[in-house]
């Protein structure tokens, strides 16, 4: 190939990634899960069309992503190493990442409805199901839902419950300028990583383009009518709770709330991690995550709380 088309191809690459860096990452994670054998399709839904990323063999496993972001970035690290073991599914929400956005996407109820027609779709049910943050208030309202449908549950810093939020937290998971994105990213992870300028600024851009639905569910999450602290008790599926104990965006306590309200839970405490310990941790939480997967687990009562950093 002529070299001037190469080092004209790698201008090009090295532009859009100083343009778009953000973009640049969704590609190079996309790519990374194809080379780790999963597959990205559209699903016509009977409410919406998603994108869902899948793969694997044996008993399904379904990932539910949190607030402000998508399947692929959510669970990067977590989809390769499951996929081994399970099928892996996970589905970009109504509104988010790939997936259409609909008029109705801003609630709860509505984003339950569509994981059920995703699985009903897949025929996978019984099914293993992990969530993140918002994933795992939607987790938990299907698994008190739909009871009947869900093997294994395994939330991960979850909303869902009743408290009364930090409000000076709107600012960073609402940004409008470059620092609060940074403090977004210390929300997130208690070593954040260090991003330059110009991705800081890329991610306020793609946080603005979706300032409507981002307002409108995050309003939902901290003073909607769907909090699930009364339909715990309908939870009957063995589930795994995981927290970061410097978590400030849903704090430690609504884990502690969780595992007292749901009969056969377990409580895992990364005392190391913030509001993503599958991302901050992701090998330790691995190993967590596919040992309860498999139906193992350890010689412990429910509800009991554990500090996990080995």
């Amino acid at each position: 190939m002529d070299p001037s088309l190469l080092l004209a191809g790698a201008a090009g690459l090295a532009g859009y990634g100083y343009l778009r860096p953000t973009e640049l990452f969704r590609h190079a994670v996309g790519a990374r899960l194809c080379l780790a054998g999963l597959r990205s399709q559209r699903v016509r839904l009977p409410r919406a069309q998603v994108r869902v990323w899948s793969g694997g063999h044996g008993d399904p496993v379904v990932f539910v992503h949190g607030f402000g972001t998508e399947a692929s970035v959510n669970w990067h690290a977590q989809l390769p190493a499951v996929r081994r073991h399970f099928t892996v599914v996970a589905p970009d929400l109504p509104g988010f990442g790939a997936s259409e956005r609909v008029a109705d996407e801003r609630t709860i109820a509505f984003q339950v409805a569509c994981l059920h027609d995703l699985i009903t779709h897949l025929g996978c049910e019984p099914v293993r199901l992990v969530g993140h943050s918002m994933g795992g208030w939607i987790t938990l309202a299907f698994a008190a839902t739909h009871p009947d449908l869900v093997a294994r549950l395994v939330v991960v810093d979850a909303a869902g419950l009743r408290f009364d939020p930090d409000l000076s937290l709107q600012r960073v998971l609402l940004p409008e300028t470059a620092d609060d994105v940074r403090d977004l990213m210390a929300a997130n992870f208690r070593q954040p990583p260090r991003l330059p300028r110009f991705v800081l600024r890329d991610v306020l851009r793609t946080c603005r383009r979706e300032l409507t639905t981002r307002t409108e569910v995050l309003r939902q999450l901290a003073y909607g009518a769907e909090f699930l602290d009364e339909r715990l008790t309908n939870i009957v599926a063995p589930t795994l709770i995981v927290w970061g104990r410097a978590d400030v965006i849903t704090p430690l306590a609504l884990g502690e709330r969780l595992a007292a309200g749901i009969a056969d839970a377990e409580l895992v405490v990364f005392d190391d991690c913030a509001h993503s310990p599958n991302l901050e941790r992701a090998s330790r939480f691995n190993r967590l995550l596919l040992t309860f997967l498999a139906g193992v687990r350890g010689a412990r009562s429910p509800r009991t709380t554990l500090a996990a950093n080995a």
